[in-house]
């Protein structure tokens, strides 16, 4: 126990690296997601293809070969990216492809009588999709946004394997030094446990007032 007490000050340093990153790739995702949906959906034949490859190629390739592909095959093309940004721009470009079909999903779930009858009324296209279908489209999409950020936060782990000092980076050279694996690593398995718990209670809370608005 004493060991424990003494590495909290250490695993809270990783936690911190672990919730930035987790956060900046969320929202990078997000985005990413958001806009790759719209050009799926609205996007000229292009646009759609250029989408449908990067899911397929993104979806169909492991994140730890992404990871170790920014880290040690782009300097080798003449492109060095810092160890924390590249590590947040390859986690939100994976998990943005999931966040795409979960949007996209959303969207196509709205009935195709809500856009007639915005049409109906006089609403435009931009007012009916803003005013109409995204508000509709975020009751499906929230519990598997909810899910694909559970997704970042253990997701980030492997960032370890780039150097950066995430919460189980900080454990593994804890253990390296004290021999104490099973207390370390259950104590970093509770980090990720308290930071998902958290995110899927969040995400029960924001569900319950989106029924309730609607």
């Amino acid at each position: 126990m004493e060991l424990l007490i003494s590495s909290l000050p250490l695993l809270a340093r990783g936690a911190g690296v672990t919730l930035y990153l987790a956060a900046a790739s969320i929202v990078a995702a997000t985005l990413l997601g958001l806009v790759c949906a719209l050009a799926q959906l609205y996007g000229g034949v292009v646009l759609r293809l250029l989408v449908e490859a990067y899911l397929y190629i993104v979806r169909g390739v492991p994140l730890l070969v992404l990871l170790f592909a920014m880290y040690y095959a782009l300097p080798y093309a003449g492109m060095d990216i810092e160890a924390t940004s590249g590590g947040i721009l390859v986690i939100g470009v994976y998990f943005g492809a999931f966040k795409t079909e979960v949007f996209r999903g959303a969207v196509l779930s709205v009935p195709r009588g809500q856009w007639e009858a915005g049409r109906a009324v006089g609403l435009t296209t931009r007012q009916i999709l803003l005013e109409i279908i995204v508000q509709q489209a975020a009751r499906v999409a929230g519990p598997p946004f909810i899910n694909t950020c559970i997704m970042v936060v253990k997701g980030t782990s492997l960032v370890a394997i780039i150097g950066l000092a995430d919460v189980t980076y900080v454990g593994k050279q804890i253990v390296e030094r004290t021999l104490a694996p099973f207390l370390i690593f259950g104590a970093v398995a509770c980090v990720y446990f308290v930071i998902c718990f958290l995110l899927s209670r969040i995400g029960q809370r924001l569900e319950r007032r989106v029924n309730y608005v609607h």
